[in-house]
């Protein structure tokens, strides 16, 4: 009974797998019939396309070329050639040269370059336009101001020069002073204490101030400077002058 029952099963199962095999079989020819229809659909449509596209579309359109210097050789396109262009040079001057133009006129003091024109020389003789020059402005005599300058340093050009109580420049201001006196006179924009320009008409205005102005030269430099052995040799250099 039991072996009866078992070919059974088998006969069963054998029937279901033939019948299964068979379904996939045809669902396998339906889809390659598919897979067929799909590619001939895709190709009838590209065929349509490219009859319809102008001829002309497939033709390559080259870009402008760069006008540059290198170049393909076309008789070697895997090399570069360079452009046989002419190089012209124009003789000019240099830099240095220009540099030079510019400051042939101005000399270095205390580290800074200035205007030959506004910086005194070391010959007393070119000082005298600036005195008179300062006089005239401010009123006083200008063999005054030359005298001021002969005593204080010795008719010093610019300089930084120092006194042991700290007065300053050629003609020996103290600081203090300096700045309630201050005048501009090579006109560069900076009334600068060290500047034999600027010294000479501070000067001048100071002692113009003092009542030079008014003709109290002995006030004036004994307020320069509060020494009466100091306003009698000014004084007598003043006369030695032309005073």
């Amino acid at each position: 009974m039991l072996i009866q029952t078992f070919i059974q099963t088998k006969l069963v199962v054998e029937d279901i797998a033939a019948g299964l095999s068979d379904k996939f079989q045809r669902i396998l020819k339906k889809s390659q019939k598919i897979s067929a229809l799909a590619m001939a659909i895709k190709m009838t449509t590209l065929a349509i396309v490219l009859a319809i596209l102008p001829a002309t579309t497939s033709a390559y359109q080259p870009k402008a070329e760069y006008q540059t210097a290198i170049t393909f050789n076309k008789s070697d396109p895997f090399i570069l050639s360079l452009a046989d262009n002419k190089t012209f040079i124009e003789i000019g001057p240099s830099r240095y040269d220009e540099e030079q133009a510019q400051i042939k006129n101005w000399v270095k003091i205390n580290g800074r370059l200035r205007p030959l024109e506004s910086v005194s020389h070391r010959d007393p003789a070119e000082f005298r336009p600036i005195y008179q020059a300062a006089a005239q402005q401010f009123g006083i005599p200008w063999q005054l101001i030359e005298a001021v300058h002969e005593v204080e340093t010795g008719k010093s050009g610019s300089t930084a020069k120092r006194s042991y109580a700290g007065a300053q420049g050629p003609m020996q201001f103290m600081p203090g002073t300096w700045r309630g006196y201050a005048v501009d006179g090579n006109n560069d924009g900076n009334a600068d204490i060290t500047d034999v320009v600027d010294a000479i008409y501070t000067g001048a205005h100071y002692l113009a101030r003092s009542g030079a102005d008014e003709g109290r030269i002995d006030d004036a430099l004994f307020n320069y400077n509060h020494s009466m052995a100091y306003v009698n040799k000014v004084k007598t250099i003043a006369c030695e002058i032309g005073m």
